[in-house]
């Protein structure tokens, strides 16, 4: 009799998503009442980690995560038309030279945490990268990490810049003689009706791509082709970005169940202290970057921070700031961690197996 009354799984979990999509849209307007940069990204998210620390198991679909990369790979291409690219390979040595200064911070931070031996083999390392969490966290299990440990700590540094950055983004002063590099492109008319196929035909092709984050490099592609050839940007109307930065801020929250937060518990002081420091360390790097670029001061911050791609891109395009700038520093970066990260992050481990040799 007690199991006739008893909810059927797939029912309590369709209630659980009906709450956690109703919370999460009250949640993002109160923040957007509250003039919350990124409020339809922090709300989600911050839902999505309670409901999963309380034990709530489940996980957003591939291709809805897929979509949802896609149309903010989109949003990215509004900022990068042809005058800005070529403006920017005018600036290379700039963002050169800021990627490999955050890049080294956070390899030296994880290099640390290994030394000290918080956590177990090269975890530190490859938990340390300055982004490409996804792909550093699959990586990593290649080179005998903890994969577990890896994407707590890759996950837990985006959760803080993503709050971080949207406080400061709210609160900064925006300078007056800002110059950005260069405006957004006219819409093409009637956008979200050709938005939406390209999103389903980028999710299709991402699902045969095996490489991560393909489905925000195709719509970032795709963005940038169509305004070449129509001189008008492919870009998606708030309608369809407010459920994209849903989907966003849902995966990353849902990653810290109690299993994970268990796993990592002794490690989280350490790993909360070498977060904070990259993150003021960076903060810190902005303000040269932008003295040097002859940008301000909060477009630096968020072209340095290091977070997800996609996840900046949401604040950027919430916040008056340069984002073609911010945009090319973190597509800039993902691509070099992806290029170089698990060279460095395996030959750091074997430098300090070697030095621990007697």
């Amino acid at each position: 009799m007690t199991d006739e009354k008893r909810p059927h799984p797939a029912s309590s979990d369709l209630v659980r998503w009906f709450i956690l999509v109703l919370c999460s849209a009250a949640a993002a307007f109160l923040l957007a009442k509250l003039h919350f940069t990124a409020g339809l990204l922090v709300a989600p998210l911050v839902l999505a980690a309670y409901m999963a620390v309380r034990g709530w198991q489940t996980r957003v679909h591939n291709s809805l995560f897929a979509g949802a990369q896609a149309t903010i790979g989109l949003l990215m291409a509004q900022s990068l038309t042809l005058p800005v690219l070529h403006e920017i390979t005018l600036r290379w040595p700039i963002y050169l030279l800021s990627v490999f200064a955050v890049i080294a911070l956070s390899f030296s931070l994880g290099w640390i945490l290994m030394r000290l031996r918080i956590m177990p083999g090269s975890t530190a390392l490859w938990g340390s990268s300055p982004g490409a969490a996804s792909a550093m966290t699959l990586l990593s299990s290649a080179f005998g990490a903890d994969t577990r440990l890896v994407a707590f700590m890759l996950y837990l540094r985006v959760v803080l810049v993503v709050i971080g950055t949207s406080v400061v983004a709210r609160f900064a002063l925006h300078p007056a003689h800002f110059h950005p590099l260069g405006g957004m492109p006219e819409r093409l008319p009637h956008a979200d009706a050709l938005v939406v196929p390209v999103v389903l035909a980028i999710t299709l092709a991402a699902s045969f791509i095996n490489f991560p984050a393909a489905a925000m490099l195709l719509g970032l592609a795709s963005g940038i082709l169509a305004h070449m050839l129509t001189s008008a940007a492919l870009a998606p109307s708030i309608w369809l970005l407010a459920p994209a930065y849903f989907v966003v801020g849902w995966v990353i929250g849902l990653r810290f169940t109690m299993d994970v937060v268990h796993h990592a518990a002794r490690a989280l002081p350490a790993v909360l202290c070498s977060s904070l420091i990259l993150i003021g360390a960076c903060a810190a790097l902005a303000i040269p970057v932008a003295r040097i670029a002859h940008t301000d001061w909060l477009s630096a911050y968020l072209a340095t921070s290091p977070g997800g791609a996609d996840s900046l891109a949401i604040i950027a395009a919430s916040s008056p700031v340069d984002m073609a700038f911010v945009m090319t520093m973190q597509i800039a970066r993902f691509i070099i961690l992806l290029a170089v990260g698990p060279t460095l992050a395996t030959w750091l481990a074997h430098r300090a197996r070697h030095l621990d040799r007697p």
